[in-house]
């Protein structure tokens, strides 16, 4: 899931309109709020204070200028105080509603006489934006009760002035108590849908983990049937065979390492040495093996180590098997951060296309476990041409 976005620091706490953890869309959605309340209403004072002090006639330009350039001023310390500072949320909201019902009161010294439509002042667009910004930032009820506290304290102003009652601004200040409402609407919908969109990606991961897990389990059983085929299996076939010479004493040490085998197959963190393990399993083999290790193979990934083995192992087995030649060419170098295990024979060979689907040796134990670590396995054979394994990790 991603990382939320970095928080501004608003004093205004953030509270979800729903129970539960916010996810990334919820938390996006909220940060975006935070930055449009804490930016946007600094950029509203600042574009209603110019215009402000224009309209006042030229006595009282001088106090206008005065109390619009306060009110612009803390737009901007409320700005900083929210993003640099830990002050506490309680205390700056207090101050904040403390700041707005004075220039609320001011309206006497700020607004022309000649201005008589109260709707137009530039007082009342500052408290319908701060309204909806508390709408944004604030748990619903503390949002409404600071935009009451807002319509008062403008009321209140309104009286003060001359020639003006205020209830003639009554109606005006009512549309603020509109535009809380649809705030909330929104803020609402919007947070819903980003909540929604939470929960589908929580379930999408939650399937797509479900997914792997199963996926890994069945990855581990084929390497499981595929050590036991190399391993075990093979051992107890050839010694079951009509023609089988094999002494006990050779078929206890071969049995004593097919389980040192199975054992070794069990997934290890980490990761090892290639070229001796290698080297032991070619030592395993009752072949004669030209062997070429690169000197700078290094080590790998455990499971890609533990894949190039044991499809090495199969490899020679089947030439032990079916090539009918008990000579071998085994080369293993590394280039360019890739592995290279190519295992050839010049025996009797083979029709890749007529391969029976029950042989499973090459299918599952050459190219699936080289896929299944991340690499890849290609085998060329033609009838009486011999046959060459290639086994690549990790795959390119």
């Amino acid at each position: 899931m991603p990382n939320p976005p970095p928080s501004l620091g608003l004093p205004l706490r953030i509270r979800s309109h729903r129970p539960g953890a916010a996810g990334p869309w919820a938390r996006e959605y909220l940060a975006f709020n935070r930055r449009f309340a804490l930016y946007g209403r600094a950029a509203v004072v600042s574009v209603c204070a110019v215009p402000a002090v224009v309209a006042m006639p030229v006595a009282g330009m001088a106090v206008t200028a005065a109390i619009a350039a306060a009110a612009l001023a803390w737009g901007w310390v409320h700005v900083w105080l929210a993003t640099a500072t830990a002050i506490r949320p309680g205390p700056l909201l207090a101050v904040d509603l403390l700041v707005m019902t004075a220039l609320c009161l001011s309206q006497r010294l700020t607004v022309p006489d000649t201005q008589t439509d109260h709707g137009g002042t530039w007082i009342l667009a500052v408290v319908n934006f701060t309204a909806v910004a508390y709408q944004l930032t604030l748990r619903p009820r503390t949002g409404i009760l600071a935009t009451l506290w807002l319509c008062c304290a403008d009321l209140a102003g309104a009286a003060f002035r001359p020639h003006q009652q205020w209830t003639d601004a009554l109606p005006v200040v009512g549309w603020v108590l509109v535009d809380i409402v649809l705030a909330q609407a929104v803020v609402r919908l919007v947070l819903g849908e980003s909540r929604a969109a939470d929960e589908a990606a929580r379930r999408a991961a939650r399937a797509r983990r479900h997914w792997e897990a199963a996926e890994a389990r069945r990855t581990a059983e084929r390497e499981h049937l595929a050590a036991l085929h190399d391993t075990a299996c093979a051992t107890l076939l050839i010694a079951s065979a009509p023609w089988a010479t094999m002494r006990p004493e050779t078929l206890r040490a071969q049995a004593a390492r097919d389980l040192e085998r199975l054992r070794a197959e069990q997934p290890v963190a980490g990761e090892v040495d290639l070229a001796p393990l290698l080297l032991d399993e070619i030592a395993a083999h009752p072949l004669r093996v030209t062997a070429r290790i690169d000197e700078d193979l290094g080590t790998v990934w455990r499971p890609a180590a533990t894949a190039l083995r044991g499809s090495l192992g199969e490899a020679l087995r089947n030439v032990s098997r079916y090539a009918g030649v008990d000579r071998v060419r085994v080369t293993a170098e590394r280039t360019e951060h890739v592995v290279v295990v190519t295992v050839a024979d010049h025996g009797v060979g083979f029709d890749t296309g007529r391969v029976p689907a029950q042989r499973i040796g090459i299918r599952h134990s050459i190219c699936g476990r080289m896929g299944n670590a991340g690499g890849r396995a290609t085998v060329e054979s033609r009838p009486g041409r011999g046959t060459t394994v290639r086994l690549e990790w990790p795959r390119v």
